[in-house]
C-alpha cells in the first residue's frame, strides 16, 4: 500500500510541476502574440489593457521598494534606540528617559570600552582587540 501511496504522491509532484510548466509556457506564447498581434485590429485594446497593468505592476514594485527601504530604516532606527536604553552591564532595557540603568546603576548609551561595536561581543577590561571577531576595540565598525 505503501508503495502505491508513493507513485500517487509522485504523480501529484509531476502534475503539479506541469501546470507549472503550462503557465509559463502560455505566458511566453501570449508575450509574442501579444508583440505580434498588438497593432492588429480587434488587439489593440487588449494591448492596451496589458500594457496598463504592466505598468501598475512596475508602480507597485516601486512602492514595495520604498516601503521595504523604509521599513528598514525604522527597523535600524528602533534598533539604535533599543541599544541606548539596553545596560551594557547586565542586559536590562530600561525606560526611554532613564539616564542610568534602573538595575545596576551604569551610565547608559555609551558602551564600555570592552564592547565590541562590530560584533556586539563583551570582551575582558583592557583587551585591544575583540576576541571574537578581532576588531579594534574602542573604535567605530
Amino acid at each position: 500500500m505503501s508503495d502505491i501511496n508513493e507513485r500517487i504522491e509522485a504523480l501529484k509532484e509531476e502534475v503539479a510541476q506541469l501546470e507549472i510548466d503550462k503557465v509559463a509556457a502560455l505566458a511566453e506564447f501570449g508575450e509574442k502574440a501579444i508583440s505580434e498581434l498588438r497593432d492588429k485590429k480587434g488587439f489593440a485594446e487588449d494591448a492596451e489593457k496589458i500594457d496598463a497593468i504592466m505598468a501598475e505592476i512596475d508602480a507597485k514594485g516601486e512602492e514595495e521598494k520604498a516601503l521595504l527601504e523604509e521599513k528598514e530604516k525604522l527597523e535600524e532606527e528602533e534598533k539604535e534606540k533599543l541599544m541606548k536604553r539596553t545596560c551594557f552591564s547586565c542586559n536590562t532595557v530600561n525606560p526611554e528617559d532613564a539616564a542610568f540603568c534602573e538595575n545596576c546603576g551604569s551610565k547608559l548609551g555609551e558602551p564600555p570600552k570592552e564592547y565590541c561595536k562590530a560584533c556586539g561581543f563583551m570582551n575582558q577590561p583592557d583587551m585591544a582587540f575583540c576576541g571574537k571577531c578581532g576588531s579594534k576595540l574602542g573604535e567605530d565598525e
